[in-house]
């Protein structure tokens, strides 16, 4: 597990294939031309122009897109280029403040899926809320995660003992399979986004929203 770092890209090829770059600074103009993948992008305090679709300013947001973008960086952004999946939508998901998520999640965190996966196994991100005092019960996951800390102060205790400290604005990455758990021992809510190369849920064609509130040979009166 690591922090990366201003100006650094961090490259998984793995069973899935992306690069992880991470821009901050009271002002940089970050420039993204097209690329065979689908981009998406997790940010604290910036502003962003997506061509021909989407624009934020000044704000907390976690967004993707297919189309060329230009990125203003106050605090922190962070651009994951997903190799070889091209999305036929873009998305973008803006917290209103700090909120609690919409789910519940373990030992009292709450979550809400913000990047929602158009179907089963596709790339997701979560906007993530932990209270202050928690400890989290030690767990894995079975592909990488990539955080984003919005506000508030913890650590990750990983297996081996070693403590990794947070704070706002770390975007860090940790490999799968690596077992840990969340601390938010600093007397501070922790809120994140994370981003994890696959879903373990999602819509599917057998399971679909729209499919499962449709009833066949209905009488008609």
């Amino acid at each position: 597990m690591k922090n990366i770092e201003n100006g650094e890209t961090y490259k998984v090829r793995d069973i899935w294939s992306f690069d992880v770059h991470v821009q901050k600074g009271d002002y940089n103009e970050y420039v993204n031309k097209n690329f065979d993948g689908t981009s998406f992008l997790m940010a604290k305090d910036c502003s962003v122009n997506v061509d021909n679709s989407w624009s934020v300013s000044d704000t907390n947001f976690t967004g993707q897109t297919v189309n060329p973008f230009t990125a203003e960086v106050y605090d922190t952004f962070v651009h994951i280029k997903f190799y070889g999946l091209s999305m036929n939508d873009d998305r973008l998901f803006i917290p209103k403040g700090l909120p609690k998520g919409n789910l519940s999640y373990m030992d009292g965190g709450t979550n809400t899926t913000a990047s929602n996966p158009g179907r089963l196994g596709l790339p997701v991100v979560n906007y993530v809320h932990f209270p202050a005092g928690m400890k989290q019960t030690l767990h894995t996951h079975p592909s990488q995660r990539i955080g984003l800390i919005l506000s508030g102060r913890g650590e990750i205790e990983l297996d081996n003992g070693v403590m990794f400290p947070i704070e706002e604005g770390d975007c860090w990455i940790m490999e799968r399979n690596v077992l840990h758990n969340f601390m938010c021992n600093q007397g501070e809510d922790v809120t994140l986004f994370v981003f994890s190369p696959d879903s373990g849920t999602g819509p599917t064609d057998e399971i679909n929203p729209l499919k499962v509130r449709t009833y066949v040979g209905q009488q008609r009166a």
